[in-house]
């Protein structure tokens, strides 16, 4: 799927992969949902769950990418070679 296909869909599936612990600011450190999200999940709509999900998607635990978009997160390339590196 391409990067105009995902942007084009609604991400409203749950993003859970199992990593269910809170941090400190109350969100899951897999997902990055709030416990109120988290609870009140089945009861948003889809375009409500799309706005989580495209909210926390960059923070989120790699596999999110996987579950949501169907391949890992995109990476910024790096560019220069050794010449760029050295001062």
């Amino acid at each position: 799927m391409d990067g105009q296909a995902a942007n084009d869909r609604l991400l409203s599936e749950s993003p859970c992969v199992g990593v269910c612990t809170l941090d400190d600011d109350g969100q899951c450190k897999g997902c990055r949902r709030t416990g109120a999200e988290i609870r009140d999940w089945a009861a948003l709509s889809h375009v409500q769950r799309d706005a989580i999900n495209r909210r926390n998607l960059a923070h989120a635990h790699p596999a999110v990418s996987v579950r949501l978009l169907g391949h890992a997160p995109r990476r910024a390339r790096r560019r220069g070679g050794r010449k760029n590196r050295v001062g």
